[in-house]
Formats: C-alpha cells, sequence, structure tokens
C-alpha cells in the first residue's frame, strides 16, 4: 500500500470522525431543544455559564451582576458586590444600623423574587416599626451553605461591613455532613462545588483558561463526559444517601462553626441564632428518601439530625450567654403552606421569618449603633412556642 493510498485513508477516517462529531453535536442541541429538563441539566455543564466563584480558600459565593433561574421562574439577582439586595455603602454612614443574614438556600430565597426574600422584607417591616431610623439588611447567604461556608462568608466579605447585628440562620446543609466518618475541621468531603471551584482557582492563577474550557462552551459534545459521569455520581449519592449510616461528628463540626462566628464578629456586636424551620413532620412520611443532597437516609433519620443540630444551636447560645456575650436566639412556627418543599419557603413564609427576626432583634435596636457596634447587652429573644 502506497503512502498516497494511506493518506487517502487517513483523510477518510478523519472526514468520517469529524461528520460523526457534526452529527453527535446535531443530535444533542435538537435532543436538548425537544427536551427542556435534559436542556437545562446539560447547559449547566458550560464552564462558563457557571455563577459562582472561588471565595476564601475553600469558600465560594455567587458571580457578581448574576441571575439565578429557579424551576418555578422565580429569578435571583446578583448585585455588583456578590450577594443578593440592594448596594450597600462601604465605609458604613453613621447611624445605619447594619444587620447581616447568614445562612443557605432558604435564607438565600431559594424559588422567590428580589422583592419575596427575607431580607427584603425585613427592610420594610424595619422602616415601618423605626421611622427615621436607617437599616441595612445584608443577605450573605447562598444556596449549598453549610456552617464552614458560613464562617468563610462572614469572614471575607461580611466583617468588612462593620455589621451591628449578625442572624445566623443555619442547620438544614449540615445534615449532610453526617454522612463522613471521622469529620475534620475544613473537610473537603463537607464542600460542595469542588471540581469547578478547582478548575476556576487553577484559571486564575494561570490568568487564563484552558482549550479545554473553551471547547465545552461551545461544544456540547464536550460537555457528554462530564454530563455522564454527574448522572453516575447523582446515581452512587443517592445510594449511598438511603442506606448511609449517621456519624455524631457532624454535631460537634457544626458548634465549632457557630462559635467561630461569634468569635468573628466579636464581642461587642450581638448574634441573632435561629434553625431554619422544616416541613418534614408535616409534609413528608417518616420512610421517605429524596435526591437532596440535605437529606440523609429517609425523612425521619433527616428530621432527628436536624433536631440534633438545633439542640447544639442552643446550647451555643447558653454557653455565648455564660460568658456574658450579646447574643439572641429566635424560633418559628410555620404552617406547611408556607413552604415550597421541606424547607425552602413561599414568600409568606419569608415574610413570617422576616416579621420573626425583626422581633428578636427588637432588644438590640432600643439604641443607635456607636463607633459602628451595638449595645453589649445580653438578652436572648424567643418566640412563643
Amino acid at each position: 500500500m502506497n503512502k498516497t493510498t494511506l493518506g487517502a485513508r487517513a483523510l477518510l477516517l478523519m472526514g468520517s470522525l469529524l461528520a460523526a462529531a457534526l452529527l453527535a453535536e446535531a443530535g444533542l442541541r435538537l435532543v436538548a431543544a425537544a427536551w427542556p429538563s435534559f436542556g437545562g441539566r446539560f447547559a449547566a455543564f458550560d464552564p462558563l455559564a457557571i455563577l459562582i466563584e472561588p471565595n476564601g480558600e475553600f469558600g465560594y459565593r455567587q458571580r457578581p451582576r448574576s441571575v439565578f433561574r429557579y424551576a418555578n421562574g422565580a429569578r435571583a439577582t446578583t448585585n455588583g458586590t456578590g450577594y443578593r439586595g440592594p448596594e450597600v455603602i462601604v465605609p458604613k454612614p453613621p447611624g445605619d444600623f447594619r444587620i447581616i443574614l447568614l445562612g443557605g438556600s432558604a435564607t438565600h430565597g431559594y424559588g422567590v423574587n428580589d422583592d419575596q426574600t427575607i431580607d427584603a422584607y425585613m427592610r420594610e417591616i424595619l422602616a415601618t416599626r423605626y421611622p427615621g431610623r436607617t437599616f441595612d439588611v445584608v443577605n450573605l447567604a447562598f444556596d449549598g451553605y453549610n456552617s464552614y461556608q458560613l464562617v468563610e462568608r462572614l469572614r471575607t466579605d461580611g466583617v468588612r461591613l462593620h455589621p451591628d447585628l449578625v442572624i445566623v440562620n443555619a442547620g438544614v446543609n449540615d445534615v449532610a455532613n453526617a454522612k463522613f466518618a471521622n469529620l475534620q475541621d475544613w473537610d473537603a468531603r463537607a464542600q460542595v462545588w469542588g471540581t469547578d471551584l478547582a478548575r476556576l482557582r487553577a484559571e486564575a492563577r494561570r490568568g487564563h483558561r484552558t482549550l479545554w474550557t473553551s471547547m465545552k462552551h461551545y461544544s456540547y459534545l464536550a460537555r457528554l463526559g462530564g454530563f455522564l459521569r454527574e448522572q453516575l455520581i447523582r446515581a452512587e449519592h443517592e445510594h449511598a444517601s438511603v442506606n448511609a449510616t449517621p456519624h455524631p461528628e457532624a454535631a460537634a463540626y457544626f458548634e465549632r462553626n457557630l462559635l467561630r462566628i461569634a468569635d468573628l464578629v466579636g464581642r461587642r456586636i450581638p448574634v441573632l441564632f435561629s434553625t431554619e424551620p422544616s416541613a418534614l413532620p408535616t409534609r413528608y412520611r417518616q420512610h421517605d428518601t429524596s435526591t437532596q443532597t440535605y437529606w440523609i437516609v429517609d425523612a425521619a433519620t433527616t428530621q432527628g439530625i436536624r433536631d440534633q443540630l438545633a439542640a447544639r444551636m442552643t446550647e451555643v447560645v447558653k454557653r455565648l450567654q455564660a460568658d456574658r456575650r450579646p447574643v439572641g436566639s429566635s424560633s418559628h412556627q410555620l404552617p406547611p403552606a408556607m413552604f415550597l418543599d421541606d424547607c425552602h419557603l413561599t414568600p409568606e413564609g419569608n415574610h413570617r421569618m422576616a416579621s420573626d427576626f425583626v422581633l428578636a432583634a427588637a432588644p438590640f435596636l432600643t439604641e443607635l449603633p456607636s463607633n459602628g457596634h451595638s449595645p453589649a447587652s445580653v438578652v436572648t429573644a424567643r418566640q412563643p412556642e
């Protein structure tokens, strides 16, 4: 066989491979267009469409000036400084009382529009109840945040805003940590978006993105491997979650991070602790399961761990009170109709949460902030059971 024949066959093979790739690309795009649920999941594997960015050593936050679209049609808009809600002035103007919200997706406002979040309603309620006062309510919560991510977000973004009150509404996402034996501080297993964040950090160090990243941006076929791998991981995760043996280290991990938050804000800035309300006892049967990453085994087991974390938060409040720290706590009683699912809230649910927080924060609002700090009184403000 001469060189001309070999060359012709090589060209024919290359042409066939290119034609097959183009057909596969066209086929994937047609399926994505005809099947929106598949198309939406596949579009998420566009590396340039990721709406998060690294924050701190292990943390993450939403990318500034981005829009998150929920399946129910609601939209969440991120401002220019990387959180939901209006921009705040830095440094803080004299007389402003600044409140920071820390939490996960329920606090961020999963499934509701920008004017239906806890922080949006708090601004309205505070303006009505305290006319003549100026309040900033800064929503630093975000989807998937566990207690470690709250520490990171407060350390990197919250402290520089000089808050007069910090509200910690947490517990749901830390249930997932019970899946891990020998859980350690800063444990990589307890973090989300690991692969994407590693890529983003590597690109930031290099100063440019790779050719493969660009190919995945333009080509559905290039995303196929990641999509299939994700489906396998999801299936394995679902199996592992349902068959997991809960480990007790999650509660101690949660407690340590709550204490770190208190230490970050110091002894003069009040912290209001709150456990996210749960619809598991009222909307689910005990042995119901879920593909959500923050569930473990079934509804009953998940709720049991949520209760353990809530009890640990109560212990933290008592410990800080004993140390004469300015802390408060807030509990919530919401009917099932105020939940979108097991933990995310309707606009009415978010309004109820905002009212609860304003009421619980009242003891800390009796004086104007002085030099960026609130009164150092020790108060526990609980809602009626």
